[in-house]
């Protein structure tokens, strides 16, 4: 009898760590075309997708105006239910030009009301040192997105991502017009195309993306794209990525066309399954502590069976200590490495990154 309640003590706690991941891993692959693949269909894309555990989807609905006949997935339901069958939230992007906002942004309601879970808009070089621009279309993107709200086809936190260069300062890339109006930030840190020596630090060139964002106007999350197109990196130096990038990182693009296949065999090796929320190592499932979320940016929370902590620098220097409590706020923390120990002597790492 001992044995079956430790099973079900066992069993609760691993429903609860799963459940923690799935809330805190949006790890995601980027779909161009469909006919590019060598999928028959998005429910055999989605069914590959499934099987090596990848959490999101992005699916292109438009290119500039509304054109259902060249991009059949913004209205086609089956496109969105293929994908969430399978347990894969699936988000919808457009790439998108100046002028013909209102029109560009019906993008957007349409693939609320189709049932896709997110909306990220792609602005590149056509919005170079363009102010105006920026804040007319995502003044129209964020009117779409209220009036799919207000109509209830989505809920309230439907979110309005950006995706746009991983070094916008040398675009001359204006981030503060877009602010207002988007959830988050998706970088296109591509560093396999930048070349070796950023393959080679990885770390350094995601924070310095953070950085540049921060001073360009960002106050939103920042979730970076890795691209994996060429089929150099590693799934090592993938995992590094989403290491330091965090839960919602996502990789360019689902292989198809000019991207070789080979690249699922990297993909297979790559870990899609890790635990963002994350917790102390210690045997007993029952005793573990999460911290998250990590990286962290203003506030990271806790959870678990503890009285005290203190956080300290990754070389020991104690800046924290608190009394039980289930968050605490780092926005005056500088970006880096940090761990925190529990009275319990729990030892836990995150990483705090700079908006």
């Amino acid at each position: 009898m001992r044995s079956f309640v430790n099973f079900i003590i066992l069993f609760l706690c691993f429903v609860h760590l799963s459940a923690q991941n799935n809330l805190c891993n949006k790890l995601g692959a980027w779909l161009w075309y469909i006919e590019n693949t060598d999928f028959p269909s998005h429910s055999a894309l989605a069914a590959r997708l499934s099987s090596l555990d990848i959490s999101r989807v992005y699916v292109k609905v438009a290119d500039g105006k509304v054109n259902p006949d060249v991009w059949p997935e913004l209205e086609d339901k089956m496109v969105v239910d293929a994908y969430k069958q399978k347990g894969i939230e699936v988000w919808a992007w457009s790439y998108n030009y100046p002028g013909n906002d209102s029109l560009q942004a019906e993008a957007l309601y349409l693939a609320a009301k189709t049932g896709y879970q997110g909306f990220v808009v792609d602005v590149e070089t056509e919005f170079d040192n363009k102010s105006l621009e920026l804040r007319s279309i995502f003044s129209a993107f964020d009117k779409a997105k209220k009036r799919a709200i207000n109509e209830n086809l989505v809920s309230d936190d439907f979110s309005l991502y950006v995706t746009t260069w991983g070094n916008p300062i040398d675009h001359n890339f204006k981030i503060s017009e877009m602010d207002p109006f988007v959830n988050g930030y998706m970088p296109q840190t591509y560093v396999e195309n930048w070349g070796p020596s950023y393959m080679d630090n990885i770390p350094k060139w995601i924070e310095e993306g953070n950085k540049e964002y921060k001073q360009l106007g960002a106050t939103k999350p920042i979730h970076h794209i890795i691209s994996t197109e060429k089929g150099i990196l590693t799934a090592a130096q993938i995992n590094n990525f989403f290491e330091y990038s965090g839960g919602e990182t996502s990789i360019w693009r689902i292989p198809g066309g000019n991207v070789p296949q080979n690249i699922w065999n990297t993909w297979q090796d790559v870990n899609w399954k890790r635990n963002f929320c994350t917790s102390s190592v210690n045997d007993d499932l029952k005793e573990q502590i999460f911290v998250y979320p990590n990286p962290a940016f203003d506030v990271i929370h806790f959870e678990g069976d503890f009285e005290s902590f203190f956080i300290a620098t990754y070389l020991g220097d104690v800046i924290m200590r608190r009394s039980r409590i289930n968050h605490v706020d780092i926005s005056s923390l500088k970006a880096g490495m940090y761990i925190v120990k529990f009275d319990t002597g729990k030892v836990v790492k995150f990483i705090k990154y700079e908006y």
